[in-house]
């Protein structure tokens, strides 16, 4: 099973949609600093895992107050 969760294909697909997530993000509130990732987690079960972080203040502060990346998982509402 854990060759499954940590295959490049799976890898790809988590990438992509944390990039999407991303990019939505990106397009709400006039806030850009959002970037998706996916990475192999470490540990007794690696698995892959994918993110959305912000890379500046502006875009911390306005995550925080607006829940933009909530609202970009939830199709960008």
């Amino acid at each position: 099973m854990t060759e499954v969760l940590t295959s490049s294909g799976v890898l790809k697909e988590i990438d992509q949609q944390a990039k999407r997530v991303a990019s939505t993000a990106n397009g709400m509130h006039n806030a850009k600093g959002y970037v998706g990732d996916a990475i192999i987690g470490s540990g007794s079960k690696p698995r892959a895992h994918g993110m959305v972080k912000t890379t500046d203040l502006h875009t911390k502060r306005s995550n925080a107050k607006r829940n933009t990346l909530l609202k970009a998982l939830q199709g960008g509402g």
